[in-house]
């Protein structure tokens, strides 16, 4: 059976929906369900302990928490806590956020993120193995510090977000796997993999042993047109963000060049936005054809695709897409 997942989206209200989502898509036989960590909305190991008690066999993952809000020792607790409480079902993913939520909104330091993550990474591992972590080196201190809980086999598998090159090389030299950005046409999928990779061969590692997950925008839809408006508005906002938007423009096979006019120029973005750009960037269209699009990320290197549908999409989508 090919391996597939889906995430929940955020606007979860009560107790019961929240169990009906887990247990339809468990038995759907969905490899994995994930919930995504976005800050002012539900918390995502508060969902994720609820998911482990209302469901069985289905694996719960989290993408993702960052150790700028929250200390490496808490990541490791919580996570030994919910894999313990769900048999191993764990997967950890973890990223850096951005500077304008730990900084802007948060009113935190926001630096050498890439450092900490990756410090981040070996410190939960030490204290998920059990080890007495002492360490004055680094973005941590810790003095003594050694779990009372463990997880179900010691070890959480460590999904890292990545979307750059430095981020990517990351994920292929520490983690267990990467976690590809949502909205990201083939193309660029065929060059990150290939980064993640490269990163492994340097680090002596098996490349293959790298889990690639990518989330993945699915829009169920027989009438295209008609959503398309809103799928560009979600692009222009993508695309505005420093740095992402050349990224992904440039290595998904499009012309980065608009990036400035659209930047500058609010009232003409979507314009500068094309059709050919809404398709690549997002899963839209009927269930076929949605089908065709998992197969071609499959194709392009992703051994994990994770449908990611807005709720009110989300029965429709587990009930056609199913593996």
């Amino acid at each position: 059976m090919a391996r597939l997942g889906i995430v929940l989206h955020h606007g979860i209200e009560k107790g019961p929906e929240l169990a009906g989502y887990g247990r339809l898509a468990e038995r759907a036989r969905f490899e994995s369900l994930w919930v995504t960590e976005r800050y002012f909305h539900e918390e995502t190991f508060s969902l994720l302990g609820f998911l482990a008690a209302v469901t069985d066999t289905i694996k719960l993952g989290l993408g993702v928490a960052n150790p700028l809000t929250r200390h490496p020792a808490l990541l490791a607790m919580a996570s030994a806590t919910l894999d313990r409480l769900s048999d191993g079902r764990l997967l950890l993913g973890l990223g850096r956020s951005d500077r304008e939520v730990i900084r802007g909104k948060m009113g935190l330091p926001y630096r050498n993120a890439r450092a900490t993550l990756e410090a981040a990474v070996t410190l939960v591992r030490q204290l998920h193995g059990g080890d007495e972590v002492d360490t004055t080196h680094g973005p941590f201190t810790m003095r003594g510090a050694r779990l009372a809980v463990t997880p179900a086999d010691r070890r959480v598998p460590i999904y890292l977000a990545a979307i750059g090159p430095r981020a990517l090389a990351l994920a292929g030299t520490v983690a267990d796997g990467v976690l590809l950005n949502a909205y990201v046409p083939t193309a660029y999928v065929r060059w990150a993999v290939e980064e993640v990779r490269r990163a492994a061969r340097a680090a002596r590692r098996d490349p293959s042993a790298i889990d690639v997950a990518c989330m993945l925008v699915v829009r169920p839809t027989d009438d295209v047109a008609a959503v398309r408006p809103a799928l560009k508005q979600r692009l222009v906002r993508l695309f505005a963000e420093p740095h992402v938007g050349e990224i992904l423009l440039e290595r998904g096979g499009f012309d980065p060049s608009i990036l400035g006019p659209l930047r500058t120029s609010p009232a003409t973005a979507l314009d500068l936005v094309s059709d050919e750009m809404v398709d690549a960037f997002h899963l839209v269209g009927p269930a076929e054809h949605l089908n065709e699009r998992i197969a071609a990320y499959r194709a392009a290197g992703v051994d994990l695709p994770l449908l990611l549908p807005r709720l009110e999409d989300y029965r429709r989508v587990v009930e056609t897409l199913a593996p």
